[in-house]
């Protein structure tokens, strides 16, 4: 159905492969750190700076993709999964390690999340498939982890993100040479050199202007800066799932692998409306869509704080999975229609700024809602205010 070229097939599999590591792991590091008796408020912190890391640096590391290309990047970017998994493993004797290990797990999805869909979007047919793949990896990766956990402890989950990242390193290897002008003859040994970071191997000095680069792209951009403050309401939702819900679910009872089958819900019914995105944007425009949408996730977020019923839990999630599921390949096609490629990758850094931005303030704000009241207030407040931001945006841009 989907004709899409080699290279592009190849990061298919490695965003699938890098969202189910992603995925089996994040929602229980704030469980992790509950059981070894680290506050809520320490947790919110821990998540925090994951998400504030992403957000300072997306922009630069756009712009580096537009200045050097893509194949540099994914190898560093799998490189950086790896040194967190070692991280992560550590942590096990020495918990603040786990600091870390998010500092090297924020960098690596910095790189991975602005370069793959910079590449994505210029690729034929890539968009669907890319985005299903994106959604297939969460939906596997959160009950596996849980099962994981449940089963044989926190260790076992940090050494399945040491057996992605492998994987994750062999497929950049993959995509290195299907991406670039090198002939598959030229030696192993040139591909270790030509892949190696260094200060004096790429531009970190003409990426630091891309943030004022950002800034101007931004101004004279309007259907950019829509999708990018969609992308900053949308991630302080997103970013509950990295911290207040995994912590919500657990204080009602519910064990890690059924936390898992919850997450797992939503991200089915958010992955499977992706196969009917192009029907409804066609008939209603991304605008419309985007905003109802998120209204409609706003209200089951809320319905979610309100009751502890698994039953009643699966359905909430599942609701909020299909209003949450249409923003990424919208907001990618928003994006892809209204910039040139050759500020494809600043563009993509921009949105993923303000989206990671949206994902710090929204950890914050609703950890310390949490700290302060409760988990299950704490994620209703989350829910009204992406309803009524939605609708806010909405009214400016129409």
């Amino acid at each position: 159905m989907f004709r899409i070229e080699k290279d592009a097939k190849i990061l298919v599999v490695f965003s699938l492969v890098c969202t189910f590591g992603v995925s089996n792991i994040v929602p229980y590091i704030p469980i992790f750190g509950r059981e070894i008796g680290m506050p809520v408020a320490l947790i919110g912190n821990l998540v925090l700076l994951y998400y504030l890391l992403q957000a300072v640096t997306r922009i630069p590391l756009g712009r580096l993709s537009d200045l050097i290309g893509h194949h540099k990047p994914v190898l560093l970017g799998s490189l950086l999964y790896f040194f967190a998994a070692l991280a992560f493993l550590g942590s096990m004797k020495i918990w603040p390690l786990l600091f870390l290990g998010e500092i090297f797990l924020g960098l690596a999805n910095s790189i991975t999340w602005v370069t793959v869909p910079s590449y994505i979007t210029s690729s034929s047919n890539a968009l669907p498939i890319y985005s299903f793949s994106v959604g297939l990896g969460w939906l596997i990766g959160s009950p596996t982890g849980g099962y994981v956990k449940d089963t044989f402890g926190m260790e076992w989950v940090f050494l399945t993100l040491l057996v992605v990242a492998l994987v994750l390193i062999y497929l950049s290897w993959l995509f290195y040479f299907e991406s670039s002008d090198l002939t598959r003859r030229e030696s192993v040994k040139n591909f270790i050199r030509m892949s190696s970071v260094s200060p004096s191997s790429i531009p970190i000095y003409p990426s630091m202007k891309s943030y004022l680069e950002g800034w101007q792209l931004l101004k004279s951009n309007s259907p950019l800066l829509f999708a990018s403050l969609f992308s900053f309401i949308v991630f302080m939702t997103f970013g509950l799932g990295a911290s207040v819900v995994p912590l919500y679910f657990s204080e009602i009872g519910i064990a890690s692998f059924f936390i898992g089958i919850l997450i797992s819900i939503r991200v089915a019914t958010s992955t499977f409306i992706k196969l009917t995105c192009r029907r409804l944007t066609k008939s209603f425009g991304n605008y419309k869509v985007l905003i109802v949408s998120t209204v409609v996730a706003g209200l089951f977020i809320v319905l979610v704080s309100l009751t502890e019923r698994f039953f009643l839990l699966a359905i909430f999630s599942a609701l909020w999975g299909l209003g949450s599921g249409l923003y990424l390949p919208i907001v990618f096609d928003i994006i892809g229609k209204n910039t040139e490629e050759e500020d494809r990758g600043i563009a993509m850094g921009i949105r993923g700024t303000l989206g990671t931005f949206g994902a710090a303030f929204g950890t914050w704000a609703f950890s310390t809602l949490a700290g302060n009241f409760s988990l299950a207030g704490s994620l209703l407040s989350a829910g009204i205010f992406a309803g009524l931001g939605s609708i806010l945006l909405g009214i400016i841009f129409r």
